[in-house]
């Protein structure tokens, strides 16, 4: 049988099909849930991400067209959110003295400011990824987050490798001036 994902997208796009939007879901929703309930372990909580990230691309439909492989980019989506839900509930948890690592167990010892400073750092990067301009943060975390090479994202996002690399340029100095700032504070 043909894949009826490419038809489906170009209804999506430029019909607004809402009977198309609805056969892609009935497609894709339980492979896409199966993909985030992988790294959340949390069968509700995947359920949740993937109607979001469905949501999403009924809100953006004018854009689907851009996207060249409309499947790859739902697993991309859904693995994003998923990690980024696993990374706010792991920061949420609280941690403990007793939680910490010591002398013994790491071999070396840091001291409560270097680990406040890490954390820090940590979140100051954070920062200046979200703080990029959409284009330019969508680039960088397919290339280091999700492992993507240019050539793919090029594809992906029907760009060229060019303006890949100048986004991670912009990217990279962005970011460098963040960490920049926040050493010499």
């Amino acid at each position: 049988m043909k894949d009826q994902v490419p038809y489906w997208a170009e209804r999506i796009a430029l019909y607004s099909d809402q009977s198309a939007y609805e056969n892609l879901f009935f497609h894709l929703y339980d492979p896409l849930v199966g993909c985030s309930y992988a790294i959340l372990k949390n069968r509700e909580t995947a359920e949740e991400i993937v109607s979001d990230v469905f949501v999403k691309l009924w809100r953006e439909r004018g854009r689907v067209s851009e996207i060249l492989n409309l499947r790859v980019y739902l697993y991309v989506c859904v693995k994003n959110d998923s990690l980024k839900c696993l990374a706010r509930t792991s920061r949420m948890k609280e941690i403990s003295w007793h939680d910490l690592p010591t002398d013994a167990q790491t071999g070396a010892s840091l001291s409560p400011e270097e680990m406040l400073i890490s954390n820090q750092t940590v979140r100051q990067i954070e920062a200046a990824i979200e703080s990029l301009p959409p284009r330019c943060k969508e680039i960088f975390k397919m290339v280091k987050e999700d492992g993507l090479k240019y050539k793919e994202i090029a594809e992906m996002l029907n760009i060229s490798v060019k303006t890949i690399d100048a986004q991670m340029a912009i990217a990279a100095r962005k970011i460098t001036e963040s960490i920049g700032f926040l050493m010499n504070h």
